[in-house]
């Protein structure tokens, strides 16, 4: 009976998922508990989830359906325009904006959000067969939408540990690769394009899990085509190969992971070229103490946005681009209800000749982003942050943040505005866990 019942809520939570979703972009699931983006390989909840698993109640099937959520309402002010994955608006900050994109450059904004919210849910997440349902409402082409807001896929993923230690996953989940996020009250900006570099994948993957060790592989797609068509991604490319390796000793753990794959530029076209596009990292989560996290990565990379990373480096048909990045994250609990955090995260592009500008100028008037990739040289930031927490599910976030880049700008405007644009702002609001 207890199986049945399983294969039926799993049928029901694949209907859940034909929600319409926009591109995916992740985040982590709570600002101030140590946490990590990967789900761990035993058959326990993964750290990344909203809160930890209630305990299971005697005669409750091992809690075969547990729902969870974050609320994250924020308030933003910026001294001038900011951008949001390339897009000129504060939904999820990750640059200063672009001066030839942006309206007003140099204007003071201000915004409320609540789209970074999320909410989803667990199937029978303490057995050895489990699969989650995870939506948010994030439109980075939607300023400040209010009920225009509409769900977006963030995961979807079953998981089987067929032996202990040893566990399969397919779905939509985060990359295998870059396992840590920074802390913070921007779940989904999360230093991206500023030197974090994991995004989320569609993969299947394996992971060997011991006390100490872990070790895993994933074969994933390259990256997402939100077009219509098949083309290149489906057509010409290999998959991704990412292998990762960790070290884990008390609260702490340290690693290494890589993604590379072969991708197709100008696919079956006179000039076509095949080129590598690889990433790897070194990363840590640190707990020195019981009131101190620290998460740092370290990553170097060739054509790595190619492959739906959120990093600077977009190769293209004439040029492979390399870039050097990383980020430190530090929190630290004053007493049971104050916390600080701190972090400084930057992207760089080794060759910046080869970097091209994010937009075009049509004939018509009016910049329009080209689809040629971030458009910047480096990409700087620093955060600092104070949480008040009144309950372990809800804490309130003072978070002021400092983003310095610089921008490749086409011929029409380099007289027109300076390329290094520096951004000062403040979001302060709630993130609460349920």
């Amino acid at each position: 009976m207890k199986n049945a019942r399983l294969a039926a809520l799993i049928v029901s939570g694949g209907i859940c998922s034909a929600t319409h979703a926009l591109a995916q972009t992740p985040g982590t699931g709570d600002a101030t508990p140590p946490a990590a983006n990967q789900p761990a390989p035993a058959p326990t909840p993964p750290p990344a989830a909203a809160t930890p698993p209630a305990p299971a109640a005697a005669g409750d099937d091992e809690n075969i359906f547990r729902f969870y959520g974050t609320l994250n309402p924020r308030f933003i002010i910026t001294d001038s325009a900011v951008e949001s994955f390339n897009q000129p608006n504060a939904s999820a900050i990750t640059a200063a904006g672009n001066p030839a994109y942006s309206n007003f450059p140099n204007a003071t904004r201000h915004t409320f959000q609540v789209a970074q919210s999320r909410v989803g849910f667990w199937l029978n997440e303490k057995g050895p067969l489990r699969a989650q349902l995870e939506i948010d409402f994030v439109d980075f082409t939607k300023a400040t939408p209010t009920v225009a807001s509409l769900p977006r896929l963030r995961l979807a993923h079953v998981d089987y540990t067929f032996h202990p230690g040893h566990t399969v996953s397919l779905g939509q989940d985060w990359d295998l690769h870059a396992p840590i996020n920074p802390h913070g009250i921007n779940l989904v900006g999360a230093l991206f394009q500023a030197g974090n570099s994991g995004f989320m994948r569609q993969q299947f993957k394996y992971l060997y899990s011991t006390p100490s060790l872990e070790l895993a592989a994933a074969v994933g797609f390259p990256a997402p085509n939100v077009t219509a068509k098949d083309a290149v991604l489906e057509i010409g490319a290999l998959p991704t190969l990412a292998v990762r390796g960790t070290y884990k000793f008390g609260k702490s753990r340290v690693g290494a992971s890589a993604i590379a794959t072969r991708l197709p530029f100008n696919f079956r076209a006179a000039d076509q070229r095949y080129a590598a596009a690889f990433a790897a990292t070194l990363f840590s989560e640190l707990a020195p103490a019981d009131t101190t996290n620290i998460r740092v990565e370290l990553n170097y990379g060739q054509n790595s946005a190619n492959l739906g990373l959120l990093t600077l480096a977009q190769g293209r048909a004439s040029e492979d681009m390399r870039e050097l990045g990383g980020y430190v994250s530090v929190r630290q609990v004053l007493t049971g209800m104050h916390a600080v955090y701190g972090m400084a995260g930057y992207q760089k592009v080794l060759e910046p000749s080869k970097v091209v500008p994010s937009y075009d100028i049509p004939a018509t008037g009016g910049a329009t982003l080209s689809g040629t990739g971030p458009g910047m040289v480096h990409n700087g930031t620093v955060r600092l942050g104070y949480e008040l927490k009144p309950n372990r599910r809800l804490a309130f976030v003072l978070e002021g943040f400092l983003f310095q880049s610089h921008f490749q700008l086409q011929a029409a405007d380099a007289a027109r505005f300076d390329p290094d644009r520096t951004a000062l702002g403040l979001e302060t609001g709630a993130i609460l866990s349920f």
